[in-house]
């Protein structure tokens, strides 16, 4: 056989059967029940419902039943409702272009179907009965009347129960529970005026009152005290109008994922959006922080394109540029408002055009030309740009510093001890060590100090009891983090104890801490909690050292007092391991006397 020639026998190309086309598209929708809960809602809302009631056993891998008050169906279309490509939102091409509804697949309910034990109880709100489906893998096992209240319950049980090589690979109970309230959040504040009830194993996790009112919403999904530090933003344009919540810059979490943006009812994700909420604030935020918000955006359905991905979680914009403007001229007039941001200086607002002929300035030009750190209008977005640029001609030779090993113990040598001689750009340490010149990285030298000390204190932390003790809001995402790895934090020094709801109670942490901001350590280290993967849960303690460190040391931009830097340096010097920080990055860099020499032209 010649290479790269695929030689078929006859036969070899088969339709495949409805009920494997329906394992397959469920490997799209169905990731895990947080999936699941998204599109049953989703379908809820669409049929008007006005309130929801979740209930959730074992994280969604038990059952997940999601009960509405919608229009309901009949008998034959609830039958329907289980065929691939059924759907009741389009009818034409055309339908795609305007698409106002959250599904529109027809994909979603046989996909779930196909890899759980569902049941369909609905009735509509004119009709003396309804119809229950009872459905097996994909395949109608038994259809009746039966009398119920209008609207529609479907319960789904067992989930991959029929394929257990993708049921092994969900989390625990409470991480699936998390991701589920997540989503449920989410909508929850993509819709305010229906009223939402959620549970888990009996015990009620969150509750939307249904009054339309979007900080109720963020109060329950947050906590009082977040919602009270929220600024409200409102802009209305005439062809675009923006509303919703924005924090004040003292509330930040050091990632993005309690910034919400609702475009046309719809939870999405969009770099565009989350960039222009940054230049809002420009130098108001700490470097590395984010704020926090809750957005809608009502916008021309001609000029969105939701259908850009399989959950149609991301959009797309007509014309990104002037949403991006829009969005950051409507958030820096609330901050005006409140006193936060000096008036004045803004550019003005892009007049709105007709839909789909919004002209407007090369912004994504003018941003280059800036030098932003995440460019949302680039043909390649490089998160990990850190603003210095690439230089052309001879390469900087400074290298990496590797200390000689000293006498006692894996202290430095005395040639090697440093001795700072003052700060640089606010996130070095100008130092020397003989006739060496050395930059130290503040952050990570002191990243390694505190997991030294804590390290050092292994089986006998010590921990600083808070005067008053702490009460930390969580979002239940949040809370199943911190259980999981509430005894491994105690033993860090921590004394984090459940308080009710999703809140715990702070009453000790680790003495190294005491001096920082303690609640935004902590929702820091619960934010990284939620992203850890396989990979970090195996390496335990080590792993858990390091995020405390990180998150409780000094930062980048965070200017020194020649004691603090001295104080650093000290540490760093008595250090067993100076030259790496606790994540393996080189804490230092050198350039010889020699190089130095090299560089003034001499010798």
């Amino acid at each position: 056989m010649q290479r790269g020639v695929i030689r078929l026998t006859m036969g070899s190309i088969q339709i495949l059967s409805e009920r494997m086309s329906n394992r397959i598209a469920a490997g799209e929708v169905v990731e895990r029940p947080a999936s699941i809960v998204k599109e049953l809602i989703e379908n809820a809302l669409d049929a008007g419902a006005t309130r929801i009631e979740v209930e959730l056993e074992e994280g969604g891998k038990r059952l997940i039943r999601v009960v509405d008050d919608g229009c309901g169906m009949d008998a034959e279309d609830a039958a329907l409702s289980v065929q691939r490509f059924a759907t009741s939102k389009i009818a034409s091409p055309e339908d795609l272009e305007r698409i106002a509804t959250m599904g529109f697949r027809g994909e979603a309910l046989p996909s779930i179907a196909s890899v759980s034990q569902m049941r369909i109880t609905t009735r509509p709100h004119d009709a003396d009965e309804g119809t229950m489906l009872t459905i097996e893998g994909g395949e109608i096992t038994d259809a009746r009347a039966i009398g119920c209240p209008p609207g529609t319950t479907i319960e789904v049980a067992s989930l991959f129960y029929n394929t257990p090589a993708r049921r092994k690979f969900l989390r625990t109970t409470a991480t699936e529970r998390g991701h589920c309230t997540d989503w449920i959040a989410w909508l929850a504040m993509a819709r305010p005026d229906v009223a939402i009830k959620v549970t888990h194993d009996g015990t009620v996790l969150l509750t939307s009152p249904g009054r339309g009112d979007l900080r109720a919403v963020v109060s329950e999904v947050y906590g009082s005290n977040v919602a009270r530090q929220m600024v409200p933003v409102e802009m209305d344009t005439g062809a675009v109008r923006i509303t919703g919540l924005v924090s004040r810059p003292e509330l930040t979490r050091a990632g993005r994922k309690h910034q919400i943006f609702i475009v046309n009812r719809r939870y999405v994700r969009s770099m565009a959006l989350g960039h222009a909420l940054s230049e809002a604030y420009g130098i108001l935020l700490p470097s590395g922080k984010h704020p926090l918000c809750a957005l809608h955006l009502e916008v021309p359905a001609e000029l969105v394109d939701p259908n850009v991905h399989p959950t149609k979680i991301e959009v797309r914009f007509r014309n990104q540029a002037e949403m991006h403007n829009l969005l950051q001229q409507a958030i820096e007039e609330a901050l005006e408002r409140e006193g936060i941001r000096p008036s004045g200086g803004r550019r003005p607002i892009i007049p709105p055009q007709q839909a789909g002929r919004w002209e407007g300035p090369d912004v994504a030009a003018r941003l280059r030309a800036r030098r932003l750190r995440v460019n949302p209008f680039a043909d390649r977005v490089d998160e990990r740009d850190d603003g210095l640029g690439v230089h052309d001609g001879e390469p900087a030779t400074a290298a990496v510093f590797t200390p000689r090993e000293g006498e006692e113990g894996g202290e430095l040598a005395p040639e090697d001890r440093l001795m700072p001689l003052g700060q640089v750009a606010a996130a070095y340490i100008a130092c020397r060590a003989g006739d060496d010149l050395l930059l130290v990285d503040q952050h990570r030298a002191a990243e390694r100090v505190i997991a030294d000390r804590i390290s050092g204190e292994e089986g006998q932390v010590r921990r600083q009891m808070l005067v008053l003790p702490l009460t930390l809001e969580l979002t239940d995402a949040e809370r199943a983090a911190v259980e999981e790895h509430r005894a491994q934090l105690n033993e860090l020094g921590f004394q984090i104890e459940p308080f009710g709801g999703s809140d715990f109670i702070v009453r000790a942490v680790p003495a190294t801490l005491v001096d920082t901001n303690v609640e935004q350590v902590l929702h820091e280290i619960v934010e990284e909690l939620l992203e850890w993967g396989a990979a970090e849960r195996a390496q335990g303690r080590e792993r858990l050292v390091a995020t405390v460190a990180c998150h409780a040391a000094v930062k980048a931009g965070q200017a020194l007092t020649d004691r603090e830097i001295a104080d650093l340096i000290r540490a760093l010097n008595a250090s067993p391991t100076p030259a790496v920080c606790p994540h393996g990055d080189p804490i230092i860099v050198s350039m010889s006397r020699e190089e130095i020499d090299r560089r003034f032209g001499r010798g």
